[in-house]
Parts: C-alpha cells; sequence; structure tokens
C-alpha cells in the first residue's frame, strides 16, 4: 500500500513545484551593484537603505576594491543575502563598476556610491516601472541630495547650466552617486573607460549612450542622500584626476574645436583650484600624464557626431566645457 493523492492534488502540488523553480532560477529584476573601499560604516547604512525597499525582485552585487578594514567581515555576517566579491587590487570606480555589471544577473544595473543611501523605500520600485514605460530608455540619472538639508547637490546637476528643475526631464549625462542602466546597454556599449579610474567615467559613457540614441532621463521621484565620505582616496589627488582625465575625455570624444575649449577651461579651472588648497604638484603631474597617455587615448578616439552634437546642445550637455 501507497499515499494517494487525492484527485488533482497531486498535478496541483507538481504545478506549484515547477512554479517555484522556475522562480528560484530565474534572475532578479534589478541588480543594486555597490562598490566599496575601506568604508563599511557608511556602506553599512546604503545596505540597510536598500534592504527597506517594498520592491523585492532584486539582488545586491558588491564590489570590494581591495579593504582591508573588515569590510568583507561586516558583509558576510550582516548582509548575507549581497554576492559579495573582493578583488585583490583596487581596480578603480570604472573596473569596480564593469566587475560588478559581470557579475549581476538583472536586467536592470542600479548603481550608488557607498555613502549614498535611498531618500524613500520606494526608489527601486520607481526604477523598474520607468524602464517598464519607454522602451528607448537607456539610463536614469538619480536626483543627488546633499545633506542636511536635502538641497539637490550642484555638481551632480546634469546640465551644462546647472539650472534647477523640479521635474522629470531629458539630459544627456549623469551623477555616478546614483543612476541605473538597461545591462545589455551597458554591455553593448563597452561599459566603463577604465584608464579613466576615477573621475569623468559617467561622462565618457554618456557620450556612448547618446550616439546609439539611448534617451537617458533625470528623474526627480527617485533621490539619493549623498554623504560623500572621501577618507579612503589621497588627499589632493582630485586635481590629478580631473587635469588627466578631462583631457583624455576630450581627446577620445569631442571634435577638434571642442577639445581645445574643453581643456583649456577645464585646466584653467584645476590650477586654480590647486593653487588655493597647495596642490600645484598634482596638478603638474596631471598634465605630465595627461600628454604621455596621449597616443594611446588618439588610437581610441571615436568622435562623437553632428546629430549628438546638437542633441546636447539641446540638453545643456558637456559639450564646451
Amino acid at each position: 500500500n501507497f499515499f494517494q493523492y487525492p484527485d488533482g492534488l497531486l498535478s496541483s502540488f507538481m504545478k506549484l513545484n515547477k512554479e517555484n523553480k522556475t522562480r528560484e532560477q530565474r534572475p532578479p529584476r534589478l541588480s543594486v551593484i555597490l562598490i566599496t573601499m575601506n568604508r563599511q560604516h557608511i556602506l553599512k547604512q546604503c545596505l540597510e537603505s536598500i534592504l527597506r525597499q517594498k520592491f523585492k525582485d532584486y539582488e545586491i552585487v558588491i564590489v570590494d576594491n581591495a579593504s582591508n578594514d573588515g569590510t568583507g567581515d561586516m558583509v558576510q555576517n550582516l548582509f548575507p543575502e549581497a554576492r559579495y566579491f573582493y578583488l585583490p587590487d583596487n581596480a578603480g570606480v570604472p573596473g569596480g563598476r564593469n566587475y560588478g555589471t559581470w557579475m549581476a544577473t538583472g536586467e536592470i544595473c542600479v548603481f550608488m556610491d557607498d555613502d549614498a543611501v535611498f531618500d524613500d523605500d520606494d526608489a527601486l520600485a520607481k526604477t523598474a516601472a520607468y524602464f517598464d514605460a519607454d522602451d528607448r530608455l537607456g539610463c536614469i540619472a538619480f536626483r543627488i541630495l546633499q545633506p542636511p538639508h536635502c538641497l539637490e547637490e550642484y555638481k551632480s546637476i546634469p546640465r551644462a547650466d546647472k539650472i534647477i528643475i523640479n521635474e522629470d526631464y531629458e539630459c544627456s549625462y549623469f551623477c555616478g552617486a546614483g543612476f541605473a542602466c538597461r545591462r545589455n546597454i551597458l554591455l553593448e556599449s563597452g561599459m566603463f573607460w577604465e584608464p579613466l579610474f576615477f573621475i569623468g567615467e559617467e561622462l565618457d559613457l554618456s557620450y556612448r549612450l547618446m550616439e546609439k540614441g539611448c534617451k537617458i532621463i533625470r528623474s526627480f521621484g527617485i533621490s539619493v542622500i549623498h554623504y560623500e565620505m572621501p577618507q579612503a582616496r589621497i588627499q589632493g589627488q582630485w586635481i590629478y584626476y580631473g587635469v588627466r582625465n578631462r583631457f583624455w575625455l576630450a581627446v577620445k570624444n569631442l571634435p577638434i574645436p571642442n577639445l581645445f575649449s574643453y581643456t583649456v577651461l577645464w585646466w584653467t579651472y584645476f590650477l586654480l583650484l590647486a593653487i588655493r588648497h597647495g596642490h600645484p604638484l598634482f596638478f603638474l603631474k596631471g598634465m605630465k600624464d595627461a600628454l604621455t597617455g596621449l597616443p594611446e587615448v588618439v588610437k581610441q578616439r571615436q568622435c562623437i557626431s553632428g546629430k549628438t552634437i546638437e542633441t546636447l546642445k539641446k540638453l545643456s550637455g558637456r559639450i564646451y566645457y
């Protein structure tokens, strides 16, 4: 003798079991990708804000750029659901994001700085809804808020004119503190340019997204609060990377007239900052390495088209400076 399931119950059980297996095998809709290095305490706040999200069809991918402060232990002990990857050497921001993109399984990649938190618990649901509503949408730029008053961070406004617009609008670039892209678009576009290491990788990618005809939207409804904790950085190195990378960005992407105007204006800006903050050697080293790397950058030059230039002008994009 053996147990007989009542009529219909066995088939219902088998169907439910099949659906559960399919659900387990199906990749998540969103992959939230975080790059971190020696900032475990603020990373903990970031992860807590992600776990508070009402939308649950996501995974968390953490790429650790060679931390030595116990970040890995903290993640594995407090956030075992996160997929944690430790890199033995610092791959930089673009390298870390590229690694996270390769490891991600979701259709949409949501990127946040590890020193940022979501402003509300509906951010991921809103992100998914934006992409559902528009097949042309390639990237969403989140609104970046600055504590303590949660005003929009001036430098993060994705417009060259820095006009504050309190509604959704189409733009031509985005701030790395918080944004989302379709994963297939990232892969097709070549992802982030790793030689930049730090500063400018978002702008470089945005030129390629524009060339592909992808729409970039700055969302007024999705916000992150950016605490901007720079303790893992060498003081003054942002001047070095700013000088070097702005020149490389221009050489790689811009027409010759814009290349010169862009470089002169940015180098003048960084020279003044270097003098003001007492970092002239970082400025000079940035210029030296920018020119030393010029032959390799020229090999990768893909000047944006006239159509993209017109779109950039229309959307107050980065073309002259």
